[in-house]
């Protein structure tokens, strides 16, 4: 008995020096396939989806995220928020480097970025940023987005469900709806007002990843919605699992990751 109890806590040992030291340093690629009904000429699009960054003041780790991020030749980049992290303070220094970083992302089209509960301690330096690095900031508002020809999608970001009704009434007609939040579990309400598509982040995947149960650990705002994917009504749930950590740096059978998408035919 004692040898199984010793060899349980030699096994317990060894997951929680992975989880802290191995996998929290890695990030995974996950590719998706969305089939929507968008206009054929968005079939070849792709879109790159990163979030939760919470920076640590780690560039090493920072320049290996842009190196992959550009590696994926991106024709629109998504950040979901949370760029700071509220367990740290940030100088001048800090700002310039997050700014150089994020001006070394590279996308075909456009950089569209939503603000995360955490940006909202430092949101005029997050503002000011994302401005001076190309990204366009989302701010409960939409964009119409043309790709080759004269036929949009409609992209709305948005800091929470609310009032989205008015985003969706636009001079041109559109048949997408692609939405883009940071606390997941307003996806629900989304999913009631016609938002085809949905990518959040937030949730950190719950930190620890259970098999056939997913992540373990919840958020406010993403108490119900956790893990990868979701269908809910007509809509798709994207949840990306994030790249930092606030409290504590461990992750377990739950990488941090960045998601690229591309669209195909509905059938």
């Amino acid at each position: 008995m004692k040898k199984i109890i010793i060899i349980v806590l030699f096994f317990i040992f060894c997951l929680f020096l992975y989880g802290k030291y191995i996998e929290v340093n890695e990030i995974k690629i996950n590719n998706y396939e969305i089939k929507a009904n968008v206009p054929e000429s968005f079939r070849d699009l792709k879109i790159v989806q990163f979030s939760d960054i919470l920076y640590d003041k780690n560039e090493k780790k920072l320049d290996k995220l842009i190196n992959i991020i550009n590696d994926q030749n991106a024709d629109i980049i998504i950040f979901n928020g949370d760029l700071f992290n509220n367990n740290y303070t940030y100088n001048e220094n800090d700002l310039n480097t997050l700014k150089n970083y994020f001006s070394n992302i590279n996308a075909s089209y456009y950089k569209f970025a939503v603000v995360g509960d955490n940006d909202e301690k430092f949101i005029d330096e997050y503002k000011d940023l994302l401005y001076d690095s190309d990204f366009k900031l989302l701010d409960n508002e939409n964009m119409l987005l043309f790709y080759k020809d004269n036929t949009p999608i409609n992209i709305i970001g948005l800091r929470n469900g609310d009032n989205v009704k008015e985003l969706l009434d636009n001079d041109v007609e559109t048949n997408y709806n692609l939405a883009i939040i940071h606390k997941p579990d307003y996806a629900e309400s989304l999913s009631e007002k016609g938002i085809n598509t949905i990518l959040s982040g937030h949730s950190l995947g719950g930190i620890i990843n259970i098999p056939y149960v997913g992540g373990i650990i919840k958020k406010d705002g993403a108490t119900k919605y956790i893990n990868s994917y979701y269908k809910i009504n007509d809509s798709e749930l994207f949840i990306s699992n994030g790249l930092g950590f606030e409290n504590f740096n461990f992750r377990l059978f739950n990488s941090p990751s960045i998601n690229v998408y591309k669209f195909t035919k509905d059938e």
